[in-house]
């Protein structure tokens, strides 16, 4: 997805010794500020992939207030990556009780998607649409489109990734999962038209390297399958692939 899975975008703590036990206030303990420093260590840990760790500091910012946003979005995240689904929704949940933000829909839509709930990801990502930046609501579009891509159902998908580009001509998901439905349905030189774009928008990856090699074969231009092979196999020097080769597995 334009996402990752699960992917958070919170503030990143300043210094590991934000994590304290809490801010003295008149001889007392400013509980809010004790649990905004511990989530904000533990969206650090997240960040550099130290589960457990982040686990236990925002464990320790939602004992000093339970409705933190960081914390509660950081469990769901964290609960997802420990392969606990029920806790991560749980967590997700809550998060969008305190603050309904689009970027927690979006990363709460990509968890069900990754649960095979494609219907309830895909109204997440609608109710990220209110986010204000054009290229935002183009990502959640696109993501829509690819949760339903994954669950087989391609004529919605594309519908999704068009509006994605209404809204963002260049959102890269978009566009090569567009070139990928139109050369499955044998639409050879829409399929191309998609794959430029999307050449000229992002850098392609392996897989979307051999469908642009594939689209050029299936258009009978060789010369320009042979220029995107030659890339793919610059970057996958362990898994080359000839043109006699793709043409013998063309799908």
């Amino acid at each position: 997805m334009s996402r990752r899975q699960g992917a958070l975008s919170i503030p990143l703590v300043l210094a590991a010794s934000l994590l304290v036990a809490g801010c003295a206030t008149n001889g007392g303990v400013n509980r809010q500020d004790a649990a905004e420093a511990n989530a904000n260590v533990g969206a650090d840990y997240l960040h550099k992939g130290v589960n457990d760790r982040a686990q236990q500091a925002f464990k320790k910012a939602l004992s000093y207030d339970k409705d933190n946003f960081t914390a509660n979005w950081g469990m769901a995240v964290v609960s997802e990556r420990l392969d606990q689904p029920a806790r991560a929704n749980r967590y997700f949940q809550k998060t969008l009780s305190v603050r309904p933000a689009p970027k927690v829909y979006n990363s709460y839509a990509a968890f069900l998607c990754e649960q095979g709930k494609t219907d309830q990801g895909v109204a997440n990502f609608k109710r990220a649409l209110s986010a204000g930046n054009p290229a935002d609501r183009a990502d959640s579009l696109a993501n829509a489109g690819l949760c339903l891509y994954r669950a087989h159902r391609r004529d919605e998908a594309a519908d999704y990734f068009r509006r994605a580009l209404k809204a963002d001509p260049k959102q890269a998901t978009a566009l090569t999962h567009l070139a990928s439905i139109a050369y499955h349905a044998h639409n050879y030189l829409s399929a191309r038209a998609f794959i430029e774009r999307a050449d000229a928008a992002t850098k392609l990856d392996a897989a979307q390297l051999l469908l642009a090699a594939r689209i050029e074969l299936a258009l009978g231009d060789r010369s320009a399958a042979a220029a995107y092979l030659k890339r793919h196999n610059a970057n996958q020097p362990t898994a080359t692939r000839s043109l006699s080769q793709l043409e013998s597995s063309r799908q």
